[in-house]
Order: C-alpha cells, then sequence, then structure tokens
C-alpha cells in the first residue's frame, strides 16, 4: 500500500504535464500514486492524463475533475482528502503541474521523514527550470507585516542551501506534508488550507498553523526538483494583486500573535502602501507610459478591492482566529524565536 499520495493540481497546463508525469515515473522510490485534479481546465488535461499515464501507473493514478476552477485552495483539498482515505497513506505529497522531479527526490523526501519524525512538512530544493543554478524556493520567510517570499528565490544553488535544517515552512509548489499534521490542523474536515484564500499565502497560513500546532517543518537539499516560477498565473496579475493582499490579511488575523498584528496593519502596512505609492510616482514619471499608469491605476483598485474583502470577512476571521489559537501548544518564546530566525527585515520585502 502506498505510503505517499502525490496530489498534483491543474487548470489548463497540459503543457507542463509531460515532464512532471514522466519524471515521477522516473522516480527510484515508487511507493506511491497520484491523484490528478483538474480545476476546470479547457485544455484536454485529463484526457492527456488518462491516454499517456493510466498504463504507466497501473492502479495508482486517480483522476478528479472539476467543471470550473475552484483555486488552488480547494482543488488541492480535494485531493488530498481523497488520499487519506486510504488509511495506508503517511505523506501527501503537494506538487505544482509545471514541475520536474530529480529521480531519488521521493526517495530522498522519505528518508528526511524518517529522520524527523517530529516534523509536519518537508521542504524540497526547488530550483528555476531554466536556470538551474538558482534557486526557486528552499522554504518559506515572511516579514513582521505578514509579506510571504520564497527563501533563496534567485540566489545561486550554494553551499548555503546545501544543509538539511529546520525553516519555518514549506511552499506549495512542491511540499512532504505528514498525514498527522494535517489531520490535527484542518479547519474543518477535509479544509487543510484555507477554502476562503482561493491562491497565493495558503501555504504560509497553514504553516503557521502546523507551527502553532508544535510541528516542525525541514530543508531537505537532496530532493531536487525544476520549477517554472508563476506559469499558470504569470498573466493574471491583477487576479494576483488582489489575492496577495487579501490574504496576507487573512492569514494575519488568524495567526499573529495579537501585539504583532496590531502593529502590522496599523503601522507597518500604512508605510507599506506610501513606499508604493512614492515608487509608482516615480516610476510614472521617469516613463510616462499610458499602458504603465494604467496598470498601476488597476493595481491600486485590486488593493481596494481587497480591503473591502478583508472588512466583510471580519466576523468569520476572527472566528477562525479563536479555532487556530485555541490549539496553540507553543510558547510565547518559541513563536520569538521564529521572528528572530525565520523573518526577514521589512525594508527587504519591498
Amino acid at each position: 500500500m502506498p505510503d505517499i499520495a502525490v496530489v498534483v493540481a491543474s487548470w489548463n497546463g497540459k503543457k507542463y504535464l509531460k515532464d512532471c508525469f514522466d519524471s515521477l515515473a522516473a522516480q527510484t522510490f515508487q511507493n506511491f500514486k497520484i491523484i490528478f485534479v483538474d480545476n476546470g481546465s479547457a485544455d484536454d488535461s485529463v484526457d492527456f492524463v488518462r491516454e499517456n499515464y493510466e498504463n504507466v501507473f497501473p492502479g495508482r493514478l486517480e483522476m478528479m475533475r472539476f467543471e470550473k476552477n475552484t483555486g488552488f485552495a480547494k482543488g488541492y483539498n480535494a485531493g488530498m482528502e481523497k488520499a487519506l482515505e486510504n488509511e495506508s497513506t503517511k505523506y501527501v505529497m503537494i506538487l505544482n503541474n509545471d514541475t520536474k522531479l530529480d529521480e531519488k527526490c521521493l526517495e530522498r523526501l522519505m528518508d528526511c521523514a524518517k529522520k524527523h519524525p517530529e516534523a509536519g512538512s518537508i521542504q524540497p530544493k526547488v530550483l528555476n527550470f531554466f536556470d538551474r543554478d538558482k534557486i526557486d524556493c528552499a522554504g518559506i520567510v515572511f516579514s513582521a507585516d505578514g509579506v510571504t517570499m520564497n527563501r533563496g528565490y534567485g540566489e545561486k544553488d550554494e553551499k548555503k542551501y546545501d544543509r538539511e535544517e529546520e525553516v519555518f515552512g514549506v511552499n506549495g509548489t512542491a511540499a512532504l506534508l505528514s498525514r498527522t499534521a494535517l489531520e490535527e490542523t484542518q479547519l474543518a474536515k477535509g479544509e487543510y488550507f484555507d477554502n476562503d484564500f482561493f491562491a497565493y499565502h495558503e501555504d504560509t497560513d497553514l504553516a503557521w498553523r502546523m507551527r502553532l500546532a508544535g510541528f516542525r517543518s525541514f530543508f531537505c537539499p537532496d530532493a531536487r526538483l525544476l520549477h517554472i516560477h508563476s506559469a499558470t498565473a504569470a498573466n493574471i496579475s491583477g487576479f494576483k494583486a488582489y489575492h496577495l493582499n487579501r490574504n496576507r490579511f487573512f492569514m494575519l488575523i488568524k495567526n499573529y500573535p495579537l501585539w504583532r498584528l496590531l502593529f502590522a496593519i496599523f503601522v507597518l502596512t500604512p508605510i507599506r502602501y506610501l513606499f508604493l505609492l512614492i515608487r509608482t510616482i516615480i516610476k510614472k514619471k521617469q516613463r510616462g507610459h499610458e499602458v504603465k499608469r494604467a496598470r498601476k491605476a488597476a493595481t491600486a483598485k485590486e488593493i481596494l478591492k481587497a480591503w473591502r474583502s478583508v472588512t466583510a470577512n471580519i466576523p468569520g476571521l476572527f472566528k477562525k482566529r479563536r479555532f487556530v489559537q485555541s490549539r496553540k501548544e507553543v510558547s510565547k518564546k518559541e513563536i520569538r524565536r521564529w521572528f528572530r530566525e525565520y523573518a526577514v527585515k521589512f525594508s527587504k520585502t519591498f
């Protein structure tokens, strides 16, 4: 019976699926099943997977199909819930469709998980698909006002990222999640990622819940894969601006210590938006292009829309906050350590 269920969610990602599925077929560790979640694609992704990979993974490939795009969070939740129906499944690996795994990736992730049974999540080393000497992700870091960044993003793949070590949390591009951690931190049955997030920051939100519940996270540099950064959302910047801004506050309100929450919202956030405004004015003067002005105006519109959504969701967010905080198993001292060791300087997030 499979130790791992690999959940691949896809939205109009047919052109990426061959690399992803071929690399899964080539794994040295084969004690896994695949759950492919199609999120309302219009590009025949389901037929492509069925015709090309049912015989490659006999009895180990399940497919789920939604009529419309339900978002990253709901899509992966559906796949993870299906995966955990099998009681022998100890780990779930979430995997973006635009990835290509090294042949020993799963084997080394499992080795790392066995060494760290207290871990709720394991982060493989994710490299840039087109520039394989550069890091795409080696875990996540966060700022005092909740902005999340990929640890090591854009840096050279050097000795700094060759150490197996503890990190704050894992990025949703690719991560091994333990069954125990998922079940103990779910918001409701089958809601491992917060469905309200739709996309962006849902991995950070889960990382906070796991941390607060006492689970740890580790970076496994020997488990490697390639990733095409922002392949799915590259051309929908308004969508991205809205969800990044809205979901940052969703995540803050649910998880941050109260005084840090108030400081982030009432002190740091106005500073961030002031710098954004100044930078927009400077760039407009420098370039003067109508297209650029229209794009910045659209971004401002999305930010205001995000704030309206946050305001409308305040009652539900505080209900979720009470739920999350009631399950907290760590001390204030431990949380202060996270801000010392895993937070990046506010000034470096602009």
